[in-house]
């Protein structure tokens, strides 16, 4: 099995052996975090995608310097670069003992790094199972604590006030349970009264995808049980001309949106379901306007070729999308103070969106979002958007909504359901 394209692409020499001073590090796609421990300014360097296990923490001046190392300038470029912006020496031998920590962390991209995503990749390609990944991490690996765990978060509120029609949809946070389980206890409680044989499951992918969509075609194990995609489903996608191109499994190995969704549903379904997992992709080419939402055949052609599928399998479906909302201040890069004014003004800019998925329109829901420059950075964008243009002609409300902040940094998410008219 060859290795995707998008890691491939990032292979260059790195020989130990050959002076450090030859070579032009380039640091990897990173998640940087602001971070202050007793009194000294920190920065966490935190792989997203989950190849590097561990996180780093570094101080703001060697987190610049790794900011020079995109992969055209020398050992040499970054000293002097370093010395002209921040006025100190650094030696030769602290930038070579940086880019060795980084090599042993998996933090660059090179032969070692991509010779062992090829193996994590080829090992995961031949599982026919994706396994809870999140498991023992962000919820207990075990069955009884696990059940026990959700019979808490979901204490006097298993039942949903009843729904003005047949449940089509379930708008969900994709947040840990800690910070959204109030929002995940009022909405989920809509399913146990509404099952359908078929759940299709739109996710927020993390990192970067090949494509708009990243669907999986693997069963996906949890704690409480296996949940299969259905074998009939996966022909009819395999043989699908246009969805075929968008199976990839890679971006589902450690993605948690679709993730942290199961065991809740897993909880509140009376009968056995089958899922059909879709991570999706960035739009911000359409936020930027170098392609435009309204004449893309890509996303009409997803739209028009999921539905053509779902119809002939012929098993009911609801559409659920695990998606969170904005993220601001410091965790995100904000520089500006998370008072209660910019609280507030981020709730009402929420109470927009949420309005247009009320009346299930995606591209007013876009167009809210571009407008904005997506300065808010709204994960659930795609998910999303998706989710509302395959219920077109559905009736939705909002069921709940909430702000997590920590004082310094913020998530917002939002609890919806969907009802055929």
């Amino acid at each position: 099995m060859s290795v995707p394209p998008h890691i491939a692409t990032f292979i260059f020499r790195a020989v130990y052996g050959i002076s450090f001073a030859m070579e032009k590090p380039q640091i990897r796609f990173i998640e940087a975090i602001p971070y202050e421990k007793d009194g000294k300014e920190l920065v966490i360097l935190r792989d997203t995608e989950g190849i590097a296990r561990e996180a780093l923490a570094v101080s703001r001046d060697v987190a610049f310097m790794i900011s020079l190392m995109d992969g055209t300038n020398t050992l040499q470029d970054i000293q002097t670069a370093f010395m002209r912006a921040s006025g100190q020496t650094v030696y030769m031998e602290q930038i070579e003992g940086l880019v060795k920590a980084l090599d042993q962390n998996l933090f660059l991209y090179n032969d070692r790094y991509t010779a062992h995503v090829k193996a994590l990749y080829d090992d995961y390609d031949r599982l026919p199972v994706r396994p809870a990944y999140l498991a023992g991490k962000s919820y207990s690996a075990s069955r009884i604590d696990l059940l026990s765990f959700l019979s808490g978060m979901f204490n006097g509120h298993a039942h949903a006030a009843d729904a003005p029609g047949d449940i089509s949809g379930i708008l969900a946070p994709h947040i840990d349970y800690s910070r959204g389980a109030l929002v995940y206890r009022a909405i989920y409680p809509y399913l146990k009264d509404a099952p359908k044989p078929l759940l299709v499951i739109f996710g927020t992918c993390h990192h970067p995808t090949q494509g708009l969509w990243s669907i999986s075609l693997k069963d996906f194990a949890t704690p409480l049980e296996t949940v299969p995609v259905g074998p009939g489903l996966k022909e009819l996608i395999r043989a699908n001309s246009f969805l075929s191109r968008y199976i990839e499994e890679w971006p589902h190995r450690n993605e948690h949106s679709i993730e942290l969704q199961l065991p809740l549903i897993q909880f509140m379904m009376q009968g056995d379901f089958e899922i059909l997992p879709i991570l999706t992709g960035s739009m911000h080419e359409f936020i930027e306007g170098s392609k435009s939402i309204d004449d893309d055949d890509e996303v009409r052609q997803l739209t028009e070729s999921l539905k053509h599928v779902l119809d002939t399998y012929g098993k009911p479906y609801c559409i659920i999308a695990g998606a969170d909302l904005a993220h601001i201040g410091a965790q995100f890069g904000d520089r500006y103070a998370l008072d209660a004014v910019t609280l507030e003004g981020s709730r009402k800019k929420d109470e927009l969106l949420l309005g247009h998925v009320r009346n299930v329109d995606a591209d007013a829901f876009f167009r809210e979002i571009k407008e904005e420059g997506d300065r808010r950075r709204i994960c659930g964008l795609t998910p999303i958007f998706f989710q509302l243009k395959l219920l077109k002609g559905s009736r939705a409300d909002i069921v709940d909504y909430h702000q997590w902040t920590d004082g310094q940094s913020s998530v917002s998410f939002a609890g919806g359901f969907f009802c055929r008219k």
